[in-house]
């Protein structure tokens, strides 16, 4: 664990209930602060980190797509102690989703709902980076709402292309098993 997480800890009287992941640039854990009764993920960068400011352009993008109401509420960050914190997305990711059974209304809700976040994030400029693959950075909440998260390869310099990867990713894509999910539940 680095210093900076040990820090968080202590600062907030937190306890680390489990990892959630472990990136090329940082490590990413579910921590629970009894004071306030919560959960919230931490994501701790790592040293050295291959990333140049993964804080400071993370935290940036996030609150830019929470500015446009997608993704977790980035909670605060810490430059010093190179470490994000944010609201806890209770939920499966979409990889785990798609192997339930769903109704064509839920596809068809959670389809138009990941759509219209893509074309708020375009329209802001915001390329989130990974929106295509596994579906690891898409959680489906038990209401069936999806919400985006992992901003930490985002980019406002380049090109947005979050409509046409979801596009690719969800329909278009003639192998892709997420494409053939969607098309046999939505047609």
């Amino acid at each position: 664990m680095e210093g900076g997480m040990r820090w968080f800890l202590k600062q907030f009287n937190a306890t680390i209930v489990r990892p959630l992941g472990k990136g090329h640039a940082s490590f990413t854990y579910l921590v629970a602060l009894p004071n306030h009764g919560k959960k919230i993920v931490v994501k701790a960068e790592k040293k050295p980190s291959k990333r140049m400011a993964m804080v400071e352009k993370e935290s940036q993008h996030l609150l830019e797509a929470n500015a446009l109401g997608v993704g977790p509420t980035l909670l605060g960050h810490s430059v010093e102690h190179r470490l994000i914190w944010m609201e806890f997305i209770e939920g499966k990711t979409l990889k785990e989703w798609v192997l339930e059974p769903r109704s064509s209304g839920e596809w068809n809700r959670l389809v138009h709902e990941l759509f219209r976040q893509a074309k708020l994030l375009d329209g802001a400029g915001l390329d989130h980076g990974q929106l295509a693959g596994s579906g690891k950075n898409i959680i489906v909440r038990s209401n069936g709402m999806p919400c985006i998260i992992d901003f930490e390869k985002a980019s406002g310099v380049r090109k947005p292309h979050n409509e046409n990867q979801l596009k690719s990713f969800l329909i278009e894509s003639p192998h892709g098993k997420m494409a053939r999910c969607v098309r046999t539940a939505i047609g």
